[in-house]
This record gives C-alpha cells, structure tokens and sequence, in this order.
C-alpha cells in the first residue's frame, strides 16, 4: 500500500518517533477494522524508528495466544535479554520467560508483589535499550496479562526514550483492551482509523495498476471495497470484476470475522444481508424476532442502525460481509429469505416496487407469478427512465419470462432500448426480432409495426448507408398516418435527410395527434409537431407554448420513455434561442443533460452536446464550448453513431477557426466531411458554417457556398450564424446583393427581438456604415446574451468612430473569449489610433485544457464543480491541478488561485 490516504495519520506517528527521541515516551493504539492499514502503518513507523537509532522490539499476538500469557512480550524481548547487567532485573524476567541465560526466580513470595516485580524488570530492560520502540501487533487477540503489560509499560516509559505502539480491532476487543483503550483515548493517544475516502480509493487503485482505471472498474472496486486499503488492494490485483469470486485474502478477512458470530447472530446477519434496504425493525420481527442478537450485531459493528421517521432500518455495515453472507447461504436458504421478506414488506408496503422487485426476482417460485410480472415489469421500466440500463434488461427480462404473450413483445422492446443505449446494438437488434417474430405470429401489427421501425431506426443510426435511410423513411411515412411514434420517426428523418416542404407536411400529420381522446405521449408529438409547424411559419414566439405543452405532455410518460421529454426540452431550448433568450437556451440544454434519465438512443446525447456546445459558443465561452465538443466527439465515436461524429467534428472545425486555429479547423472540417457520407441536413449546414467561418479569417477573397434559407430548418442556431458569416463576407467582397438577401432571409426568419433579427441589423449599419445602428445591434446583442457578437458590432463600431473606450471594453471580451482572430482585429485598431495595449496575458507552459482548469479555479471554483463544467472526472481535474503546480512552482492552491487572477483574468 502507498501513503495515499494515510498522510495524517503518518504525520501523527513521526511526530511521536521525534517526541519519543527527546525523551517524551508515550503508549500510542491503531484502533481500525481488518485490513484498514494498522499493520502497514505499524511498519511504517518501524522504518521512521530504525532510520533515527532505535533498537525495535515487536511482538504479534494470535488467536490462539488467547491461553499463552504474555506470549506477544517474551517474543518482543526474548532477542534482547542478554543485554541487561541488572541480576535482580534479570532474576525477575525468568518469572517471564525460560531462558539458561537468566538467573533464576526468587521463591514464593506475594504473587501480586512478584508480578509488579516482573513488570518492572520489562521496563527496565526497554528502557535500557533505549531509545526504543516495542510495537504489539493484533492485541484484540492479547490475553489479559498481555494488555496490563502493555499498559503498564506505556505508563512507565513516560520521561523515557520509549514508545510503546499498539494495533487492534475494536470489535474482537475483550474487556481489559477496551479498558486500556477508554484510557489511552482520553489521553488523546489513539489514532482511530477510517476507511479511505472515495478519492483516495480513485489514487490507491491508480497507483495499484499504473494508469488511470476504467471507471466501471473503479466504481465496483469503491464500492465494495468501502474504503479498506487491504480490499482494495485485492480486488484490483485480481483484476476484479463485478461477477467474480472475491479474492482469498478478502473472503478470509470476512469469515475470520462471521464464524466468531454464535448461531443466532449468524442467522441475523443472514437475513438483514438478504433483505437488503428492506431490513427495518418490522420486517425483522415478522422473519426473525430476536432483538439481542441484532442489538449485539450492531454493538460490534457488523449491523448499522439507520433511525427513520417511523422505522428503524438496518444495514450490513461491508457490503463485503453482506456478500460473503450472502453467498454462504444454500440457494434454497436465498430463496425462502427472499420469500418471507416479501410477505413482510407487502403486510405495510403493497406498492413499493422498488424495495419488492429485488425480492420478486430472488424468491422464484416460491413467489405469486402474475405479481412477479406486475413487479418486475414496473421495476425495468423505472430503472429504464432513470438510466439503470442493465438493471432495466434484469428485471424486464424476469418478466417476459412469466409474462402472458400478448405482453412479451412490448418487454422485449424495453430490453432492446435498453441494450441499445449501452451501445449493445447487437443484443438490442437480437430483443427487437424476438418481440417481432412473436408479435407477428399474434397478429399484433401495432407491436410488429414498432419493432420494425426500432430495428430500421438502429441500421441507420449506426451505418452510413443510404438504402437504411431509404428503409426507414419509406416505413415511417406509411404509418405515420395511424401511429403517433412513427410520425415522430418521419419527423426525425425529414430533420436530418429531406427538405421544408416535406418538414411542413410531417408536422402537420404530427399535428393530427392533439385531442383529449389521445394518450399523453401521442398528444406529446402532437404539440411537437404543431410547435415545429410554427417555427417552419417563422412565428417563434408562437411556438414557445406549443413546445412546452409537448415537454410537459412528455413528462407524463417519462418513465417508460425518456427519450421524448429530453428530444422536446431540446427543441423548445433551440426555440428560445431564436426568439432572443440565449441564456434560456443554454440553462434548457443543460437542465435536459443533466436530468439523470436513460439516453435511450445514443445520438441524442451527441446531439444534446452539440446544442450545449452551440450554446455555450453563443454566451462568449469558446474555450468551454470546444471542450463540450470534444466531449460530443468521443460520445459520438464510443456510440459508434457515424452522422453524429460528422455533425460534432463540423462544429469542432467552426470553433477552433473562431479561436483562430486555423490550419487545425481545416483539418477538423476535412475529418467532418469524411465522417459521414450519406446526405445530412444539419451536418451539411454545420460544415457550411465551418466553411465560411474559415474563410472569413482566412482574410482573403472566397466565395462561400451559396446560402439556402430553406436547408436552416434542418439546425436553426447553425443556420442563423452561417447566415451572419456569409452577409460579413459578402460585405467584405463588396456583394450587397447578398447582404440584402441575407437581411431579408434574417429578418424573415426572426421575430424583432430574436438574434437573427439582431444579425440582421448588424449587416445593415455595416453596409450603411451607421455607427448607431451598429450600437443598436450590440445593445440587442447583450440583452439577448450574446456579449461575444455584441463585441464584434462594437468593435465594427469603434472603427468607424474611433472610440476608444469601445475598443478596450470589446478588446477585453475578446481576450475572454479565446476569439484570436477579432483580439487581433482589435490591437491592430488600438496601433492605427496611437492607443498602447500591453500582450495578452499568456498561460505560459500550461496546456489549453490546463488552462481552463486553471481560470476556473482562480474563479473560485472547487475541483467538483470544475469538473461538472467542464464535463471532467474529478480526479482528471486533480491531474491537470498538479502538473500546473508543477509547470508554474507554485505550492499551494491559493498561490495558483493568485497566478490565474494576474494572468488568465
């Protein structure tokens, strides 16, 4: 084991060494369960000792010393009594321990009397051999003797070069070491011991496999391990997986403890670790009523109390021990446990399918099978909406197999949305033909109907094949008209493949679903289609409530379909942007992210990333922006989603251009275009973007693609910004022909408020070179929430007036933001107006991602809250942190904190 986790209780113990060597000697106790590290600190203290002189006596007591009195002290001084010159000293150590070398005992005498005495000559000898250290390994195991010994040359050595170091576990300690114990602690003696806290686990297992752990592997390990280095150190040297035997050393650990229990315990232990969160004090009286052996239990640490409201729960302390417990059981034992809790919970609880669920699966036939079906069935779903894939495709499983076969098609479909959204699209497609092939055969052509878009809809998310594509739209246009969820699949596909004509035509069959006699995910697309309609009509603010009644429709069958709620909140976010709420954009897409429900179908994460990024671009965050892209990239390439890479990389290209990267934003936009080769809206759209963002920093003549105002359906934000690029490049070229349809198209597109409309405005006092219209359009800009392109107009502005208040205030924004090629723009304007600018502050030798972390902090951020902005693991934050310190030599956080405030404000 490393010192991970331990340095305070290192400091504790060399302090004690130095103290000790001054002449301040002291008896010191490890107080700490199995395995939690006493022994290694022990030997840790051993080496700090022997590097200072210090002649080192150790004894280790056993289970079976528990007969042999004194045994641990005769092994300690039995190396070291030839060293004494006191004959009397020595006469009394042969009371102790045999040895030719001794003299012998005086005879009979007081035995209390002789005992002192034999005391005494111990002391002596320890501190003759001074300074001196005697640790006593395990004392739990001690007999009595041992411990007063103990105890009695910890009091003598005080004013000595003695230390006296003593190891135990507090609930194997008999009655003397609790005594010993009670008074050591007052003296403030002990160093209790607690579990390694998770971040310690997350270092200790990196340290252990040299690398970074997967975090899979590194959640199992944390939480089974619960903060005991022994355990840890086990699992992960075994390469542990979640349904693997438990290493040897782990398993002996746990059964040295339980086989101590008598009968009655072990059988307590037994069904508290059975029962699981429904161990409360009822449900324990009504399987086994025996409140001495749970309140020994929970004296001895095994058993946790945890006091609620109206009952009292119970908890196996290890989730080890409650393995271990588990697993000793026959499968019969399992069984009928799991049985009778059942009958316990339902006498107060009949609704709590969280807590039966568990037991329904375990308790197999002993348990009612329909209820197991409505249980189980319920179970899978809620795992489902909450993101608990693999419990979802456990407990749904459970029940197809108990379930009616009218049933089995649509637990099926639950199975295979759950293995899709895992990536398993093998074992997804393998559940959707199951519950196809069986609903056909009933004559369910709703069920099959379904299935066979899921399956088409899985082809084309994870092929970059046109024929898929063809498949599934020519399917979800012949049911669209009758099914509300192959409507919406329409409305998918013609968002990402067709053109507003046929978008019109869609939204209105979606349309169609609105009515009291529909069920609440079918009048969800209904409002959707409706809302979608309306932006189609350019009527933004419309829309907005038509939006949020499909969210809210959607809501409503969240737990069986999260998927919907989460695709509304998004386009409701995209329509808020458009009627000039930035800011409610951004606060929409990460709300939806951050709702902690399945991803059922894995571009949809990829595209939720891809709007926070946008997002996040438009509220000035460039940096921030990319880094959420990259995030997107990597989700997109893990879900192996071919069109998603395409759409990310395209703005991954646009952003690095917009921070001035330009040779890597052609190289980003190249990746983009071969990402994806089958024809895409929005990645077409997005790729425009990039395109004319690359050649408008480019500085040089181009001549973008020409703009279609009816292909920014497809992705509104993208097509509102490609928009302002192709009018600023037009001006640029001097085409005011473009800029005219540019406005047109923008001010047509957006309400009088919204930001194209405010884009539109910029266009027009650029061309008329109207510094008020340009401040107008900066002033709208920053209301929006936008300072970034509310930057830009002023900068526009500043170089028709020359004012130079206007271009510091914009100069700083830029600095912010990461936009090199609109800073440069602006020193270039400070330089022609005599105005000195000092450099930009530079990050110096830190990296980007370094620096972002960095900033963040200086801004008072703490390491968690960094890494949740930045979609980082805490321990990737800790990294960046320690490399920083150690490229700028600085020591403390406070020192780093300062360094960003001077140089990256």
């Amino acid at each position: 084991m490393s010192t991970v986790g331990r340095d305070a209780e290192l400091a504790v113990l060399a302090r004690a060494v130095a103290e000790t060597q001054d002449g301040r000697g002291r008896l010191t106790l490890l107080r700490g369960e199995a395995g939690i590290g006493k022994s290694w600190l022990a030997e840790q203290t051993v080496a700090l000792a022997r590097e200072r002189g210090f002649t080192v006596l150790r004894g280790q007591a056993h289970a079976l010393h528990a007969g042999l009195a004194y045994a641990p002290i005769v092994a300690a001084i039995r190396p070291y009594v030839a060293a004494g010159d006191d004959h009397t000293g020595l006469a009394n150590l042969s009371r102790l321990l045999a040895d030719p070398r001794l003299p012998a005992a005086p005879p009979g005498g007081d035995p209390s009397l002789a005992r002192t005495r034999m005391f005494e000559a111990v002391v002596g000898l320890v501190t003759r051999l001074a300074p001196a250290l005697l640790v006593v390994d395990d004392l739990h195991w001690a007999d009595r003797g041992t411990v007063e010994l103990v105890q009695y040359i910890g009091q003598g050595v005080a004013g000595q070069a003695v230390l006296v170091l003593g190891a135990y576990r507090p609930g194997d300690a008999s009655t003397p070491l609790d005594t010993l114990a009670t008074a050591v602690r007052r003296q403030d003696g002990e160093i209790d011991l607690a579990p390694l806290p998770d971040h310690a686990v997350a270092e200790l297992t990196g340290n252990l496999l040299g690398s970074t752990p997967d975090q899979d592997f590194l959640d199992d390990v944390t939480r089974r391990a619960k903060g005991v280095p022994l355990f840890v150190t086990a699992l992960v040297h075994t390469g542990f997986r979640a349904d693997a035997p438990l290493p040897a050393i782990v398993r002996d650990v746990v059964l040295d403890r339980l086989q101590r229990l008598d009968e009655r315990e072990r059988r307590m232990m037994a069904t508290v670790a059975v029962a699981g969160d429904a161990a409360t004090d009822s449900v324990l009286r009504d399987i086994d009523d025996d409140p001495e052996a749970l309140g020994s239990l929970v004296r001895g640490g095994l058993i946790t109390e945890l006091p609620a409201d109206q009952h009292i729960g119970y908890r196996v302390s290890h989730p080890l021990y409650a393995e271990v417990t588990y697993a000793d059981l026959t499968a019969n034992e399992r069984r009928q446990l799991h049985a009778a809790v059942l009958v316990a919970v339902e006498k107060t609880s009949l609704d709590d399918v969280l807590t039966l669920a568990p037991h329904y699966q375990e308790a197999g036939t002993l348990a009612d099978p329909s209820r197991a079906v409505e249980i189980t069935a319920d179970a899978g779903w809620r795992a489902l909406a909450m993101g608990a894939a693999d419990e979802a495709v456990r407990y749904l499983s459970t029940a197809k197999e108990l379930a009616d076969p009218v049933r089995v098609p649509a637990l099926l479909d639950g199975v295979g949305r759950a293995h899709q959204s895992q990536g398993r699209y093998e074992q997804a497609a393998a559940a959707w033909r199951e519950g196809l092939a069986l609903a056909a055969r009933n004559g369910m052509l709703d069920d099959a109907g379904g299935l066979q878009l899921r399956l088409l809809r899985l082809e084309a998310e994870s092929s970059d094949s046109q024929t898929a594509n063809d498949r599934l739209h020519d399917l979800a246009r012949r049911m669209s008209v009758t099914s509300h969820e192959a409507a919406f699949r329409h409305f998918e596909f013609t968002l990402r493949h067709s053109d507003e004509a046929e978008a019109r035509a869609v939204t209105a069959t979606m349309a169609g679903f609105i009515g009291p006699e529909q069920p609440p995910e079918a009048r969800a697309v209904g409002y959707l289609g409706r809302g979608f309609q309306l932006l189609l009509e350019r009527r933004h603010y419309d829309a907005l409530p038509e939006l949020e009644s499909a969210v809210e429709h959607a809501r409503q069958f969240a737990d069986q379909y999260p998927f919907y709620p989460r695709f509304a909140r998004l386009i409701l976010s995209y329509a808020r942007a458009l009627t000039g709420d930035v800011r409610g954009c951004f606060a929409g897409i990460t709300e939806s992210i951050a709702t902690p429900t399945l991803v059922e179908i894995p571009s949809l994460r990829g595209f939720e990333l891809y709007g926070l990024a946008f997002a996040t671009y438009l509220t000035g965050d460039i940096a921030t922006a990319l880094t959420q892209v990259d995030l997107a990239v990597s989700t997109a390439v893990d879900g192996r989603i071919p069109r998603s890479i395409g759409r990310n990389k395209g703005l991954r290209a646009f952003l690095l251009a917009e921070l001035g990267r330009l040779a890597d934003a052609k190289t980003a936009l190249a990746e983009a275009k071969q990402s994806y080769l089958a024809p895409e809206m929005s990645l077409a759209t997005i790729v425009a973007l990039a395109e004319a963002a690359i050649g408008y920093y480019l500085d040089g003549p181009t001549s973008p693609k020409p703009f279609d105002p009816s292909s920014a359906f497809a992705d509104p934000l993208s097509g509102t910004v490609r928009g302002l690029f192709t009018g600023l490049t037009a001006l640029r070229n001097g085409d005011d022909d473009v800029v005219a349809r540019m406005t047109t198209f923008m001010r047509d597109e957006s309400p009088a408020l919204g930001l194209a409309c405010a884009f539109a405005d910029r266009l027009d006092g650029l061309r008329t070179k109207d510094p008020d219209a340009l401040a107008a359009a900066a002033q709208r800009m920053d209301e929006i929430g936008a300072p970034l392109f509310a930057a830009q107009a002023r900068l526009e502005q500043a170089e028709l007036v020359a004012d130079r208040a206007l271009l510091l205030d914009c100069l700083a924004t830029f600095d912010r933001a990461g936009a090199a090629a609109w800073a440069d723009r602006a020193r270039l304007l400070a330089r022609t107006l005599g105005i000195r600018i000092r450099p930009p502050r530079t990050e110096g030798v830190l990296s980007a991602r370094e620096t972002q972390v960095v900033r963040l902090l200086g801004e008072g951020l703490s390491n968690a809250d960094i890494a949740a902005r930045l979609f980082l693991s805490e321990r990737t934050v800790e990294t960046h942190l320690r490399n920083s310190y150690a490229k700028l030599g600085v020591t403390s956080r406070i020192s780093l904190a300062q360094w960003a405030s001077e140089n990256l404000s």
